[in-house]
């Protein structure tokens, strides 16, 4: 309805997923070099994750549209099946009918037709999207599918896609045959704030803004709306889609040729947005019974590994936590990630996030990826020990005092989680 009102060819922030508006982030663009390798050189098992949105499935079909006609690609996108149900999906992709077979002969089925396809110098590739669905079941007849290959190279080559639970999935207990067969493991992360500029720039020059009078191509959106965007989306690439095409909307109601930062709130009311954080905030405490006063809770976290007492008050509504000097907590020490983990405040309440850390956080002993905080909870990064405390002496008896008690679910110790010993825990 405004192609023709902003000079567009075609629509800049369609919600569909679409090659031709691939922008290559450094981040995406590395996970398109893993998962070509994948089909250059007949060696890899490949492991990408992202949020919701990040961008994908459009990596996916990019990646289909690239190869010759030697390369054969099974894609399952639904992913809830037993195996003898992954099995069929597989060969039905391929080609075949497997409707009849049992497993055995399912799995002979796939064979003999890996090894035809070989003979005949084509290449087979799975593609699994929205993996982290996947059974534990259905992840070890993956795993058997790997060892698939001739003398000289596999006869398929594999490229799981996923939420971050993918990883949280593949690092559990009982994994690790699997885990150390993955060749590349990736996480696509959100756009940063300087990058939303240039993404929405490739957006509109892929659809054909055309140029003015003076051979330069209109800013349709103004640089002050930046800071707005990433503040609503996160960086994620389909929440800007659909912000901006609200906004143009806006712009386009009111006659006017370029979104300012009002539009983009304006746009922020119409979609009933809360700030990205919050957004996320939101979706980690759905259905967690939490303490909910009108007041600010302090809170801190109280190191366990020294003698001296070492305190870290939580005084943003984001708080980063890692091992490099930009985070608002730094712990020095090699187990811990660059990035380790962040402690959001919403609403007076406190949940903990994993940033994807390569050895994990750990709530009173247990592995978590986003976990709402009570009081008293026993926090690890790596060899540090924390204690998560809220201070609510100061405030009236009116404040319900946080409830740990009444879990059924067994607590593990980090040492159980680590060594994968018998675990047993008395509160």
């Amino acid at each position: 309805m405004y192609l023709k009102h902003f000079g567009l060819e075609h629509q800049p922030f369609q919600l569909t997923p679409d090659a031709d508006f691939l922008y290559l982030s450094k981040a995406h663009n590395r996970a398109k070099s893993y998962m070509e390798y994948t089909v250059w050189n007949r060696d890899g098992f490949v492991v990408i994750t992202g949020e919701i949105g990040s961008g994908k499935t459009t990596l996916i079909q990019q990646l289909l549209r690239s190869v010759d006609e030697n390369v054969l690609i099974a894609r399952i996108y639904q992913t809830q099946l037993n195996e003898v149900e992954f099995f069929q999906a597989i060969l039905n992709e391929l080609g075949l009918d497997p409707f009849k077979a049992g497993k055995v002969e399912l799995i002979s089925m796939l064979n003999d037709f890996l090894l035809e396809q070989y003979a005949e110098g084509r290449q087979v590739i799975l593609i699994v999207d929205e993996a982290q669905n996947l059974s534990k079941r259905v992840l070890e007849e993956l795993r058997m599918l790997t060892g698939m290959e001739t003398d000289e190279e596999r006869i398929l080559n594999l490229i799981l896609v996923g939420q971050p639970e993918l990883k949280n999935l593949l690092d559990a207990p009982g994994m690790e045959q699997l885990a150390q067969r993955i060749r590349f493991r990736f996480h696509l992360s959100a756009l940063d704030e300087d990058d939303i500029q240039n993404y929405i720039s490739h957006r509109l020059e892929v659809a054909g803004i055309k140029k003015n009078k003076s051979s330069t191509v209109p800013k349709i959106i103004k640089d002050e709306c930046i800071p707005v965007i990433y503040r609503y989306t996160g960086g994620i690439p389909r929440l800007i889609n659909s912000l901006c095409d609200t906004a143009l909307i806006c712009a386009f109601v009111e006659n006017k040729k370029t979104v300012t930062a009002k539009i983009i709130e304006e746009a922020v009311n119409e979609l009933q947005w809360v700030p990205y954080h919050e957004r996320i905030g939101i979706k980690a405490l759905k259905g967690k019974p939490t303490m909910a006063v009108e007041f600010d809770i302090p809170a801190k976290l109280v190191d366990l590994m020294h003698d001296d007492v070492r305190e870290y008050p939580i005084t943003e509504d984001a708080t980063t936590i890692g091992r490099i000097g930009t985070n608002d907590i730094r712990l020095k020490d090699e187990m811990v990630s660059g990035h380790h983990a962040k402690i959001i405040r919403f609403q007076n309440n406190y949940f903990i996030e994993d940033i994807v850390s390569t050895n994990g956080s750990f709530v009173n002993g247990r592995r978590i990826r986003k976990c709402v905080l009570k009081n008293g909870d026993k926090i690890s990064f790596g060899p540090y020990r924390m204690m998560f405390q809220m201070d609510t002496s100061e405030y009236s008896s009116e404040a319900p005092p946080t409830d740990t008690a009444g879990s059924s679910d067994t607590v593990v110790s980090i040492e159980d989680t680590i060594i994968g010993g018998p675990a047993a825990a008395n509160h």
